[in-house]
């Protein structure tokens, strides 16, 4: 990860800071405390490539992923493209999980099969999804040697210290397999990255947006004032990293918050031995989905951090509890080199069955400008995108830079890009997704057109001289302290708090889900534009914001208020 630049308003501690924010009032007031600066994270290393440990001990069990051989290609882009086209009969018409399984996913027999010849080498299958498109499978390195042909070895990742095993070459898979497995997961010896910056100046209590700050910025506060703050929604954290209750609690208590506590779910062996740099991404998408959607359900699903995200998108999915994921991860788009194609395929599909099912992933565009490869190798100055957000099947959320009124109400955005740290909000071309048909409209066709995904799509602030406030501990050292935190790992989790209050603004009106918003956010654009601020400066290192849609900004970031009465008359007019 590029460095972090991190500052904390230390409170004494946690129980201190409960105390401090004990007898604050309602949101809009911000907690006081004393301005004491931490010591900045030290600076990325020249090589960030994974440090060979040594060889793996034979006899430590460990959980990886098979990608699944799917059907019908053809078919499944077909029923995309209806899915998103007011024109076509199948225009909103949501695929279950099990359905597509049944329809895209390896064949219930050939899945069987493939189980059965696993659990006779010795494996255990631990994980089967009903879309059919991946399994996890557990055993001893020696035993998942000798099944699957690779050659493990321990890694450390010098970003963030975790010790992790990796395959020592590209995994290929065996012969005996490969009629139903097209990939092996989980063995990438490149770990993935938050989009997460923090601001390097001390922060006084009045620096930082609050949430009430977003709110009026943003004009949710209208919703807010009419008691829609998300109740009955539940928005998904796809998370890597550990933040707890007690920091949440200081937040909740300092902007007079009194929302449901969140639920976590550990998916295997959960977030066993997350680094501890992890912690302030994890508080960060937490306590930013609660300052939009204060009232909303907060599902938290605890990944490993060598976990496939499609594979894990895949179990959020078939969970089936939130048509709203948030992800603040992702690697450079760059297969074979930086992630494995695998991968990218698994993704394909996986984010194909999200987005049937009615599920919106709001993914992180990354903080390196157009270079998103640069956080990886400070050496690679090619343009590049992240992934998983440059794909077609998610809403990619850019970064800006925020001013507001005297009052607090919205005046202008910049796309964030800071020459000097090389920092910015992410955009660019997909290597491989073509661009789907309904990304259109004013500016999506331009000079760097070349028929592949665009990205972002939509865009919110980011930059981390606005920042965030959090209250985050450090699991390491156990300070714990107020901090204004930026990045597009901000404005994703903020985008998926504000479709949990857009929802249940139209679950009122009788709407039962909203779908994926993608392609609706398109057409608002065009036929309602002021539901979107339009971004006219800044850029991403590369390229400028312009009116209509960039590769800065997207369409622009949310006018709430206006957008959400946009998607009810949408959904009248597109039945």
């Amino acid at each position: 990860m590029r460095r972090t630049r991190r500052t904390f308003l230390l409170a004494g501690g946690l129980a201190a800071g409960l105390t401090l924010i004990a007898g604050l009032a309602l949101a809009g007031q911000r907690p006081a405390a004393p301005v004491v600066t931490r010591t900045a994270d030290a600076a990325l290393p020249l090589d960030t490539a994974p440090v060979v440990v040594g060889p793996a001990d034979p006899a430590q069990v460990l959980e990886v992923g098979l990608a699944l051989r799917g059907r019908d290609p053809d078919g499944l882009r077909a029923a995309l493209a209806g899915y998103s086209d007011p024109a076509s009969p199948d225009f909103g018409v949501t695929v279950s999980p099990q359905a597509f399984g049944d329809r895209f996913g390896l064949p219930a027999a050939d899945e069987d099969q493939l189980v059965a010849t696993l659990t006779a080498q010795g494996l255990t299958v631990t994980q089967r999804v009903p879309q059919r498109t991946s399994l996890k499978v557990s055993g001893t390195v020696a035993d998942l040697e000798r099944v699957l042909g690779v050659e493990l070895q321990q890694l450390s990742d010098p970003r963030t210290g975790a010790a992790y095993i990796a395959a020592a070459t590209t995994p290929i898979v065996p012969l005996a397999l490969a009629s139903s497995v097209s990939g092996i997961l989980g063995l990438d010896p490149r770990l993935p990255v938050s989009a997460i910056d923090v601001a390097d100046a001390p922060a006084p209590p009045s620096r930082g947006l609050a949430p009430r700050d977003l709110a009026v910025a943003y004009n949710f506060a209208p919703l807010w004032d009419q008691g829609i703050t998300g109740d009955g929604q539940n928005v998904a954290i796809l998370q890597f990293g550990l933040d707890t209750d007690e920091d949440l609690a200081v937040f909740d208590a300092a902007f007079g918050i009194q929302g449901p506590a969140p639920e976590r779910i550990t998916v295997g062996n959960g977030l066993a031995g997350a680094p501890a740099s992890i912690a302030t991404e994890a508080t960060l998408d937490t306590q930013v989905v609660r300052a939009a959607a204060p009232g909303a359900g907060i599902l938290v699903y605890g990944f490993e951090n060598r976990e496939s995200m499609a594979t894990a998108v895949d179990t959020i999915v078939a969970d089936g509890r939130a048509k709203v994921i948030s992800l603040s991860y992702g690697k450079c788009f760059v297969p074979d080199v930086f992630m494995l194609q695998a991968e990218v395929d698994l993704g394909n599909q996986s984010f194909a069955a999200a987005a049937l099912a009615g599920v919106t992933m709001y993914a992180a565009s990354g903080d390196w400008g157009a270079f998103s490869c640069h956080v990886f190798d400070p050496t690679n100055h090619d343009e590049t995108t992240f992934w998983p957000s440059c794909t077609d099947n998610v809403a990619s959320v850019g970064g800006t830079y925020l001013e507001t009124r005297e009052d607090g109400s919205y005046l202008r955005e910049t796309g964030w890009q800071d020459y000097l740290t090389t920092g910015g909000g992410g955009g660019g071309l997909s290597p491989s997704d073509p661009m789907p048909a309904w990304q259109s409209g004013p500016g999506v066709q331009n000079d760097k057109s070349n028929g592949k995904r665009q990205c972002p799509d939509i865009s919110a602030v980011a930059d981390p001289d606005t920042g965030y406030l959090i209250f985050v501990t450090d699991p390491e050292t156990g300070e714990a302290g107020w901090s204004a935190v930026g990045g597009t790992s901000a404005a994703a989790p903020l985008w998926a708090g504000i479709q949990a209050l857009m929802q249940q603004v139209a679950a009122g009106q009788g709407v039962e889900a909203l779908g994926f918003m993608p392609p609706r956010y398109y057409r608002i654009a065009q036929t309602q534009p002021d539901a979107f601020h339009d971004v006219l400066r800044g850029g991403n290192l590369v390229d400028a914001a312009v009116a209509g849609w960039d590769f800065s900004t997207g369409v622009g970031s949310p006018n709430v208020e206006v957008l959400t009465q946009a998607i009810l008359a949408d959904i009248a007019a597109n039945p």
